[in-house]
């Protein structure tokens, strides 16, 4: 799959469009084919390292912390969704993000999409400022 990476903390120049390992639901999770991501400022800090202490990633690591998509694999244990589900989530962190074409996120995080704007758009929704 293709996806934005980081290989280090830095400004926006860090970022790199590229080839990434295909990612694998494993117990409790559900496998997202991402419609839409939105970047928050708290990607820009994380990415610029600002929180490496507390909040530490693995490198390479994947940004964006929203993500709206389709249910495309379910890991074991997973219940009250289906594939084919659109849904949006936030994901947790120190996990890779969702500026990929897949992305995992815990089941009991994901809730579904609204149906009435379009699934890309319903990526801005979980953290957005009130």
């Amino acid at each position: 799959m293709h996806a934005i990476r980081m290989h280090e903390y830095g400004g926006p120049e860090v970022l790199r469009y590229e080839e990434a390992p295909l990612p694998v639901a494993a117990s409790g999770e559900v496998l997202i084919k991402v419609a839409g991501t939105s970047f928050n400022p708290a990607d820009a800090i994380i990415r610029a390292g600002v929180l490496h202490h507390s909040h530490p990633v693995r490198m390479p690591h994947i940004p964006g912390t929203d993500v709206a998509g389709t249910i495309v694999g379910l890991g074991a244990g997973v219940t009250g969704h289906a594939i084919g589900d659109r849904v949006i989530a936030a994901l947790p962190r120190p996990a890779d993000g969702a500026a990929g074409e897949l992305t995992l996120v815990p089941a009991t995080t994901v809730v579904p999409a609204p149906m009435s704007i379009p699934l890309a758009d319903a990526a801005a929704l979980p953290i957005a400022p009130p």
